[in-house]
């Protein structure tokens, strides 16, 4: 009896091992495939075939994602920890895993740094967001309409709770998107300070430091919600409080 019991528990971890050796496997990049993606970011069958790895990665570690497979996940982004458009791919992965509790280490991972960003929207280069492709590669993950805007709506759902990390990192991206994620981002400023006026007024120490790139915010309102906007925050501070006023000046008001 004792013979079997460590038989089947010998089994058992090579088992164990097998299977997370294959999870790394499934998931694994060649050493340097960032690099080689910008070098040949004009050779378009050279691109692509860098492409696929970077799609094969992601389909693995999506799937494990849907079958709750943690620690397969965990291998997957492990063994990739150090690849530029992996570091916000998993990290979203994993928070998504998690019911969205580990908000730090999503926050973490998201860009700071100008390099960090180009390395976001090459996410969505590489795994074909905006083709007919894309929904059927990655379909076990939320994100109909890329993996960019995917992390970008996790992280204006952490700004409208309240949360001060992620509304500066938000606003990091957000002075620096231009194109489509920075008309994405202007709909959802849109949307908060017109929904959620007491959240802007707390989070306005934050957004202070980034008034240049919100003045564009307003640009495409009409005047008359600017003007609905601004008479939100007319009442909302105490005197003496300036968040309200300079809130309403972003408007156009007084």
């Amino acid at each position: 009896m004792i013979l079997r019991w460590l038989l089947v528990f010998a089994g058992s971890i090579v088992l164990a091992s097998c299977c997370a050796a294959q999870s790394v496997d499934a998931c694994a990049l060649p050493g340097g495939i960032y690099q080689q993606r910008k070098a040949f970011e004009r050779l378009g069958d050279r691109r692509a075939e860098i492409d696929r790895k970077y799609v094969e990665f992601m389909k693995s570690a999506a799937q494990f994602y849907a079958d709750h497979e943690a620690n397969s996940v965990n291998a997957c982004c492990d063994a990739a920890k150090k690849d530029p458009i992996e570091v916000p791919f998993c990290a979203l992965v994993r928070y998504l895993l998690s019911d969205r509790k580990d908000a730090a280490a999503f926050l973490a991972a998201l860009p700071k740094t100008d390099r960090q960003l180009e390395a976001l929207w090459l996410m969505d280069a590489v795994s074909g967001a905006g083709t007919m492709e894309f929904p059927a590669l990655l379909a076990a993950l939320p994100a109909p309409y890329g993996l960019v805007e995917e992390c970008i709506d996790e992280l204006f759902a952490l700004v409208e709770a309240g949360n001060t990390a992620a509304a500066e990192r938000y606003l990091y991206i957000y002075d620096r998107a231009n194109g489509q994620y920075g008309e994405y981002i202007d709909d959802q400023l849109e949307k908060l300070f017109r929904e959620y006026p007491q959240r802007v007024v707390e989070l306005w120490p934050v957004f202070r430091t980034h008034l240049k790139g919100l003045e564009t915010v307003p640009d495409d309102l009409p005047r008359d919600e600017s003007v609905r906007i601004a008479a939100l925050y007319k009442d909302l501070c105490k005197r003496g409080d300036s968040r309200c006023a300079e809130i309403r000046r972003l408007f156009g008001s007084r």
